[in-house]
């Protein structure tokens, strides 16, 4: 169905395309699309798209593996990033920081990670950091911590970001 992706993408309607009802959708999205710039290889993401056109499909689960890179926004993902981080009914988040530990030989900047979107959950995310095969930590939080407007990836982190907070103290950029 390769041939579908542009239209899958564009459409306002893409329950139409497929005149069928989706329970579940799995997927590993193409992650970009060149765009002719620069003086090298220069492209877009677009694997954002098809996450956004598969949840106006209302599945009941939604799962997809897909550059990291989004955790930090940039090249037109910063509305992307911005939906994800507020969107409770994300229950998983496995991030591989380091891509080959998730694609054997294969290096994508910034590493990769899947999550899992229910329907029906609200509320935290499970969030999971792989390394060398392993789970080296995992936490059930929100993926955006009150008032920061940045993803925190590690884990190890979020405990050092609430104590600093619950000082009440004024902000450094204040201070300087």
């Amino acid at each position: 169905m390769e041939s579908y992706s542009y239209s899958f993408i564009h459409s306002q309607n893409p329950e139409k395309l497929f005149n069928m009802k989706f329970d579940v959708i799995i997927g590993n999205p193409p992650y970009q699309m060149n765009d002719g710039g620069g003086t090298g290889s220069s492209a877009i993401p677009i694997y954002d798209k098809f996450i956004q056109t598969s949840k106006q499909l209302n599945p009941r689960y939604l799962s997809m593996i897909i550059p990291s890179r989004w955790f930090s926004g940039g090249r037109g993902l910063d509305s992307f990033r911005e939906e994800m981080l507020n969107d409770k009914r994300i229950s998983v988040l496995c991030d591989f920081p380091n891509s080959s530990d998730c694609f054997s030989g294969v290096e994508i900047k910034g590493g990769v990670c899947y999550f899992l979107w229910e329907k029906i959950h609200s509320g935290e995310c499970l969030v999971k950091t792989h390394k060398d095969g392993k789970v080296i930590s995992e936490i059930k939080r929100p993926l955006l911590e009150s008032g920061l407007e940045s993803f925190i990836r590690y884990n190890e982190s979020i405990s050092i970001i609430r104590k600093v907070k619950k000082l009440n103290e004024e902000k450094f950029s204040k201070i300087i």
